[in-house]
């Protein structure tokens, strides 16, 4: 008696093989989310965000969590770029000049500019 296998569909004939493509791409795509992740934590610990919460969110969601991370990260400062310089001080002015003291031709006193009569004798200053 001879029975020989009939599969009744085209697939059924190529199940196993089949099924180790479907675990090779879905294990492909397990790493590639795991290294898009990967580089999403290390950029927003470098920005200084939450680096495990976006790894979280990108590895769970991938196409959503990307996009939504390249639009809410913040700016960050160019690396390898020292600060800008402060601007340098400003040199300070020339010394304010002596104020001419004027003296009192009745008896010698110094007086102040602007004073209109002397303070020790009492005369008019011109």
């Amino acid at each position: 008696m001879d029975v020989s296998f009939q599969p009744t569909a085209p697939l059924q004939l190529l199940g196993l093989e089949w099924a180790m493509a479907i675990c090779f791409v879905a294990l492909g795509l397990l790493v590639i989310f795991l290294l898009i992740a990967f580089w999403v934590y290390q950029d927003a610990e470098s920005r200084g965000m939450s680096g495990i919460l976006w790894f979280i969110l990108v590895f769970l969601l991938p196409v959503i969590g990307l996009i939504l991370y390249l639009i809410l990260r913040t700016e960050r400062q160019p690396m390898g770029y020292p600060p800008p310089p402060a601007p340098p001080p400003v040199a300070p002015g020339p010394p304010p000049a002596p104020v001419a003291s004027l003296t009192c031709r009745q008896c010698g006193a110094s007086v102040a500019p602007g004073t209109a009569f002397c303070a020790q004798c009492g005369s008019k200053v011109v």
